[in-house]
């Protein structure tokens, strides 16, 4: 069997749309699920108008079901032949005779047990409640009761479309009962009867509107694609992409112009215009200039000359909100706008933004001085200065254009007189804004980028504000990988730990300062250990490999880094292969052991002697090894080793039966394992 369900509305936010999907096909495979009716795939269609299952190979029954419910033992059920209590209470709970109880063998001995037989339904009878209940349970960030209605939805309900094979499955909700009609566009199609599943798929398309999600957005990037005209192409971001997608039933892209008078603003300003408010797609030439030229994509088939002319002027208006802002942000030097920065609210606890670049300066002081970078340091604390002031300017400060932030402050710091170095301190010291973001190049942007970041890190989690499942309101996490990826790129050495309390000195002479430092400091280094994990991770290193090395240390992460690439290529080696049993041998004996007093008169085998002054040369080799993060060398004299710790075990009982040579042989042992891991936790390293 195949079933098809769908619920048509009016039209449905841009943003719910595939969640509203994903959530209706779990829900869905579920139900289906717990009531034991098995389906080869459940595939899933969309619009603005409608949320569509499509589900194959439906069984046609309930799968059957033969249950044993163990009850008690069967010592406690029988005394002396006769049923107790006990074994009666169960007999009664599971709605049988005494004289129907089994006795069933299991690991744990012979228990009384009660065998029940469902015979499984018709799926047919079971669809109507199913279906019913989808609707009645999707939830949405936002729903509305509409009319007299009861009903929750994110908008109103207009028609349920429910169809097993060719019989329609019969539900209500709201007086608004399942058919076999459903509705074409809007403005393009009609409502429409269907007889079977697949008539549904060819009408639906016949009245103008492309179900398939995928299918729509190719045919939308297809089609904005071929607007653009000889030297022209047209800026399409996927992020847009997807929300136009999510907009329309059917696409029918239609060129627009504004006056070239607008591009006296700044590009990027016109573009996050274009693009936020209207959701049009710019035109550039072939050297990413915009030019005067836009795409709207109408929810339509055809063209039309009212619906250009009215996104043209609706345009206008926005462009000349832009172009005023801009030349009102002009009038004033970007600095004057620091003063103002006292009356905004960074948060409750920790004050305003003002104090909070104060506080950053303090960081940024201290990051100089780590860095060597003493020259920069007038551009450096001039960024960090005035890396806020544009969110009070009016292009930011008034909501149209927050998207925009720091690119303003690098334009209007430059039309006043700021010299390139901090223009771009400030636009970059907001890199990365996201996953896969552009990253700072400069020390400006970078000491000012990490200045800002770790500020609200410590500082949210110093007042208790800190990231729990999904919510992270100053997103901390996104922070938190901010820093540790300009850390690594630019390769920095520093210490978290030092950059931590540097950051926590400055919230103590705050006076912001609301919980125990030692656990801030503690929470705030776990937390980085984790975003450390992710980052080595989507580098394409192994779990194993990273865990070992972070659980050691990761308090330099240039320093962890070049560790876990190390020791991902030792990992591969045959060599290394041979070599982890054995450590994790002398781990495992020893990780109980804490005294590492050797004393070498305990000896009585030569052996014994040989490992002890191999472990000596070795530790001195390590040393030097690490001091100098030479780690192949490190891993390399510890192979070296591998054959005379084998002899060891081959020849040596470490458990002796005396204890004072048992724990000599321990704290040998011990030894050895400090060593082992001085790098990573090579016992955390899987055999490959």
């Amino acid at each position: 069997m195949r079933l098809l369900f769908e619920i048509g509305m009016e039209e449905l936010p841009a943003r719910f749309l595939k969640q509203a999907l994903s959530d209706l096909k779990s829900n869905l495979e579920t139900k289906l699920n717990n009531e034991r009716i098995k389906f080869d795939e459940i595939k899933t269609y969309g619009t603005p108008r409608r949320l569509v299952l499509d589900v194959h190979n439906l069984a046609e029954n309930q799968e059957d079901l033969d249950l044993v419910n163990l009850g008690p033992a069967k010592n406690v059920a029988y005394v002396n032949g006769e049923i107790s209590r006990a074994g009666l209470g169960f007999a009664k709970s599971q709605g049988i005779e005494p004289e129907q109880l089994e006795i069933v063998s299991t690991p744990k001995g012979e228990y009384i047990a009660a065998r029940k037989f469902m015979k499984g339904r018709a799926t047919k009878e079971l669809l109507s409640e199913i279906l019913k209940s989808l609707v009645l349970e999707l939830n949405f960030p936002k729903s509305m009761k509409w009319a007299d209605k009861k009903l929750r939805f994110a908008r109103p309900v207009q028609w349920f479309l429910a169809l097993c094979d060719s019989e329609v499955v019969p539900f209500e909700i709201e007086g608004i009962a399942s058919r076999n009609r459903s509705r074409g566009h809007r403005f393009f199609g009609k409502e429409f009867e269907v007889s079977n599943i697949e008539e549904y798929f060819t009408k639906v398309k016949e009245n103008n509107v492309i179900i398939d999600i995928e299918e729509r957005r190719a045919l939308v990037k297809d089609l904005v694609a071929k607007c653009a005209g000889a030297g022209e192409q047209v800026h399409i971001e996927e992020e847009l992409l997807d929300e136009v997608t999510n907009l329309i039933e059917y696409p029918c892209p239609i060129v627009g112009s504004f006056n070239a008078d607008f591009l006296e603003v700044p590009q990027d300003v016109l573009i996050i215009s274009m693009q936020v408010h209207q959701r049009y797609f710019p035109i550039l030439d072939t050297n990413g200039k915009l030019l005067p030229k836009f795409v709207v994509v109408r929810n339509g088939i055809e063209s039309s000359d009212f619906v250009r002319k009215g996104n043209e002027k609706v345009l206008s208006a926005r462009l000349a909100d832009a172009r005023f802002f801009y030349q009102e942000d002009l009038k004033h030097p970007l600095a004057d706008n620091v003063e103002k920065l006292k009356t905004v609210v960074f948060q409750k606890d920790l004050g305003t933004i003002y104090q909070k670049i104060e506080r950053s300066k303090e960081i940024a002081t201290y990051l100089i001085d780590v860095l060597g970078c003493t020259d920069r340091k007038e551009d450096v604390l001039r960024t960090v200065y005035l890396a806020k002031a544009d969110l009070v300017s009016n292009m930011i400060g008034e909501k149209e254009f927050t998207k925009l932030q720091g690119f303003m402050g690098a334009d209007y710091a430059l039309k006043s007189g700021e010299n390139e170095k901090v223009s771009l301190g400030i636009k970059e010291h907001y890199y990365p804004r996201f996953q896969g973001d552009l990253l700072p190049t400069e020390m400006e942007g970078i000491i000012a980028g990490i200045s800002d970041r770790i500020d609200t890190l410590v500082g949210c989690f110093g007042v208790g504000v800190i990231p729990s499942g999904s919510k992270d309101p100053f997103a901390l996490r996104r922070a938190a990988l901010g820093i540790a990826n300009v850390i690594v790129n630019s390769k920095l050495n520093i210490s978290l730990k030092a950059l931590v309390n540097k950051s926590l000195d400055t919230l103590v002479a705050d006076g912001v300062l609301k919980r125990d430092r030692a656990t801030v400091e503690t929470e705030v280094l776990e937390f980085f250990k984790q975003r450390a994990i992710n980052i080595f991770g989507d580098m394409g290193y192994s779990r194993d490999v990273i865990v070992a090395v972070v659980d050691k240390d990761c308090d330099n992460l240039v320093d962890a880094l070049e560790r876990v690439k190390t020791l991902e290529s030792f990992a591969k080696e045959e060599e290394f292969g041979k070599l982890l049993p054995v450590l994790k041998r002398v781990g495992n004996i020893s990780k109980d052991h804490t005294d590492m007093i050797i004393n070498p008169k305990l000896f009585k085998e030569d052996i014994e002697k040989k490992l002890y002054q191999f472990s000596v040369e070795l530790s001195n080799k390590i040393n030097l090894a690490i001091e100098q993060r030479d780690y192949t060398n490190y891993l390399q004299e510890i192979i070296a080793g591998k054959d005379i710790i084998n002899n060891y075990f081959d020849k040596v009982i470490v458990m002796d039966k005396d204890e004072d040579i048992k724990n000599n042989r321990l704290s040998q042992m011990k030894f050895l394992t400090d060593i082992f891991t001085e790098m990573a936790d090579l016992n955390q390293v899987e055999e490959r």
